[in-house]
């Protein structure tokens, strides 16, 4: 009786402590956006709009579309010639462009970066024409308005005005923007082989990522700015089934088609992979616990007492909380008879797999491989990279851009991201300990589902604050 008492007196002190907890811990007094300036604001949009005319398409690894790229960096000579004669420029295979503004010091060099490819169109689909840069009702559209010739824009339109300015900047500036990241190419690499070659590890790598985001999660209305400090790792796996085939007329039992049937409705009905909340995942939710509303907020703001149940619940209700604590598998593609009254002799699912830094490529397609085993299926490892490195949130490269993303939009509290997709900027990992993915670009929801869909646009107020952003990066770096 006596363990009863002590457990229930224990159970009322731990809500205690997490109701008061509750009421205490308060969103961050945000202030609200600093008017923009618009006196530069229309030669800015006609700026990107020329960018988009240039259809800098990617569409395959292995297809070569220079002439595009070429036609492209024209234009950017044109709309930046101070840069041009300002910087050092060195240009790799493929297209790819890196720009060096020679600083005072050489010892804390930043690289801007992101690309300028982008993914095709379904142009019946579109408003406007996809590559027309329409400029309408405060906003431009077309492909790569988001993603992402805009940062490209805005990082060399913030140095062209510098240099208009006659500043010099304190430190090295490098710009790169490569040509071939929507196809996981590989001109990223030649850049850094040239930096490794030069000695050169930058003390910050910012590559798009994260963006300034809207309900970022359940209940949040707060705008967030989500840097990118870890990017999942990614396979592709085939998983085959073999028999020796026949005529639908007289069906065997467990033919290759029913096998990895089995296979893909266990993986869906019980989720075969860890879940962790690893401590940069949990700085998401601490960060983003005090603007929820009612329960969240309550269980969010006490991971001290609710994380194991949040472990354990979240990747039932949320398909993006799976995704932060744990490795995903989608089933993408598949194909068996060529007929509809033949039993193939073999099947085969391509399915897509994004790792988790608690379980990696080989230990995720291990998982596989051995439920694989229980109905007969073959498991083969077909493309794949490992996660990449993380940056830590208490480095010099993160505070200092949380620092810059604060002074630049007044009205956004900042909070660490895992990328679920990957980046450019993982070449730079061998390079640089502070590789960081933010855009400084504001998106709500509808936004960002046109990055590779329909009628992609930027408000122009977005890209002027993402000019000045830019400038505060270079100006303050010391």
């Amino acid at each position: 009786m006596i363990f009863v008492y002590i457990l229930a007196a224990l159970l009322i002190l731990f809500f205690s402590i997490a109701f008061i907890r509750f009421l205490l811990i308060k969103e961050d007094h945000i202030q609200e956006p600093a008017e923009i300036d618009q006196s530069q604001a229309k030669k800015y949009a006609l700026g990107l709009a020329k960018m988009i005319q240039v259809k800098s398409l990617s569409y395959d690894s292995k297809l070569n579309n220079e002439a595009a790229f070429i036609e492209l960096k024209e234009v950017m000579v044109s709309l930046f010639p101070k840069v041009f004669e300002t910087m050092e420029r060195m240009d790799f295979p493929g297209q790819g462009l890196l720009m060096h503004w020679p600083g005072k010091n050489q010892n804390k060099p930043i690289v801007l970066m992101s690309h300028l490819d982008v993914v095709d169109v379904e142009e019946k689909a579109w408003d406007y024409p996809p590559f027309s840069g329409t400029i309408k009702e405060g906003q431009i559209y077309g492909r790569g308005s988001l993603d992402t010739k805009s940062t490209v824009f805005a990082f060399y339109q913030a140095c062209e005005d510098l240099i208009n300015q006659a500043y010099i900047p304190d430190q090295d500036i490098y710009l790169y923007s490569s040509t071939n990241e929507e196809t996981s190419g590989p001109g990223a690499g030649y850049a850094v082989e040239y930096l490794k070659e030069k000695n050169i590890h930058p003390y910050m790598v910012l590559d798009e990522g994260g963006a300034i985001v809207t309900n970022a999660l359940p209940s949040v209305k707060q705008a967030l700015a989500m840097v990118g400090i870890l990017e999942k790792g990614y396979a592709n796996i085939k998983l085959s089934a073999k028999s020796l085939g026949g005529h639908s007329s007289t069906p065997p039992k467990n033919t290759p088609l029913v096998r990895l049937s089995k296979l893909v409705s266990d993986i869906e009905d019980h989720f075969p992979f860890k879940s962790q909340m690893i401590p940069e995942v949990q700085a998401i939710f601490e960060k983003a616990g005090p603007y929820m509303k009612g329960i969240l907020r309550f269980m969010f703001v006490n991971l001290w007492l609710f994380k194991p149940l949040i472990v354990n619940l979240l990747p039932k209700v949320s398909p993006y909380g799976r995704a932060l604590l744990s490795t995903t598998i989608a089933f993408t593609m598949a194909k068996a008879s060529d007929q509809a009254n033949v039993i193939p002799s073999e099947a085969y699912i391509i399915a897509n797999l994004r790792t988790h830094p608690i379980q990696n490529v080989n230990e995720s397609f291990k998982v596989i491989e051995d439920l694989a085993k229980k109905y007969q299926v073959e498991v083969e490892l077909l493309e794949h990279r490992e996660a990449s490195a993380m940056t830590d949130i208490n480095s010099e490269a993160y505070q200092y851009l949380e620092e810059m993303i604060k002074l630049s939009f007044k009205d956004v509290d900042v909070s660490p991201y895992v990328m679920l997709g990957g980046t450019d900027s993982r070449f730079f990992n061998d390079i640089s300990s502070g590789v960081l993915r933010f855009s400084p670009i504001r998106m709500d929801q509808s936004e960002l589902s046109k990055m590779h869909g329909h009628n992609e646009s930027i408000k122009i107020s977005t890209l002027v604050e993402a000019v000045q952003f830019y400038q505060n990066i270079i100006k303050n770096h010391h």
